[in-house]
């Protein structure tokens, strides 16, 4: 997706604040980031990982703090029907 930049620095945070940073200025923005809250709502269009660990399996889960040298790798998961 051209509206992602293929690396983004974030001096501190958790993976939900890189997250909202990443599809701030997506046309995905409206369905994954709420309005009100501006946290993600997580709706299974996309697969995370943090260091090769799916984000559902990380025991903080999107609150997951993020460090120095982590690799956070973001694919869309494409579903088909008829």
């Amino acid at each position: 997706m051209p509206e992602i930049p293929p690396e983004i620095e974030l001096e501190m945070g958790k993976l939900q604040d890189l997250l909202v940073k990443v599809f701030a200025n997506t046309h995905f923005a409206k369905e994954i980031i709420d309005a009100k809250t501006g946290d993600i709502v997580w709706d299974g269009i996309f697969d995370v990982t943090l260091n090769g660990v799916p984000q559902y399996s990380l025991a903080q889960g999107l609150d997951t703090a993020l460090h120095d040298g982590d690799t956070v790798a973001i694919s869309m998961i494409m579903l088909g029907g008829g």
